[in-house]
């Protein structure tokens, strides 16, 4: 593609490098709960912030200001050390909720940059399913946030460490938005019940706008042009 660089993150690349990020370390992160690592729930939290700091120098590239993303860099960073050196488990809760917040501004962010300008390219259509996967995220952390003030609300990710139930909420969280429906994690509590149900006409409808939006755009162009 002309002008196409893979050497730099900008706007004409950003979201293939942060799909390509998202990837890798879910592919990092099931290889490591495939060998039972010890430090598994560390490992879980330091990729979930590392997607997020991708996101943060990459989604909306040209519109942060420099201190802004050092900031929230700093803030992920912190949380993070913090807990690893003095291994307090109500700072992974802290780390939920901040990257719960971080997740759904990048989705905001992101469906700015995709759905609402310019013409459709390779990177907006790659944009499309980073929000995607960004959308089975916030709710896989929706779902742990939800079991962790309701215990018993899905059998499956109940334990201490949010962590190291984080794989299993995602693969929850996917089969659900993708209406698969497998049965062997099942809501058991009203709130999970809502939550789940919300995601799956979530996932349908995102689908749906996405295409609309796609197609009025190529049709636009293709008005444009004539």
């Amino acid at each position: 593609m002309p002008g196409y660089r893979m050497g730099k993150i900008n706007e004409q690349d950003n979201f293939l490098w942060l799909l390509i990020s998202l990837l890798v370390l879910f592919l990092l992160s099931a290889f490591f709960e495939q060998l039972e690592s010890d430090a598994l729930g560390r490992l879980t939290g330091i990729s979930l912030t590392v997607i997020v700091l991708v996101a943060v120098w990459s989604v909306e590239h040209g519109e942060r200001s420099l201190v802004s993303r050092l900031g929230i860099s700093g803030l992920l960073v912190g949380i993070v050390a913090f807990e690893l050196l003095f291994e307090r488990y109500s700072l992974a809760i802290l780390q939920l909720l901040t990257l719960q917040v971080f997740i759904v501004m990048t989705i905001v962010f992101a469906c700015r940059q995709v759905l609402l300008s310019g013409n459709v390219d390779f990177n907006k259509i790659v944009g499309a399913i980073c929000i995607y996967v960004f959308l089975a995220i916030a709710w896989a952390l929706a779902y742990l946030l939800v079991e962790q003030f309701f215990p018993g609300s899905l059998p499956g990710l109940e334990g201490g460490d949010w962590r190291e139930s984080m794989q299993k909420a995602l693969y929850y969280s996917f089969v659900t938005m993708t209406t698969l429906g497998f049965g062997d994690i099942s809501p058991l509590q009203p709130l999970a019940r809502y939550l789940t149900y919300l995601e799956a006409v979530t996932g349908q409808f995102y689908i749906a706008i996405l295409v609309a939006s796609l197609i009025g755009v190529r049709l636009a162009d293709r008005a444009a042009d004539q």
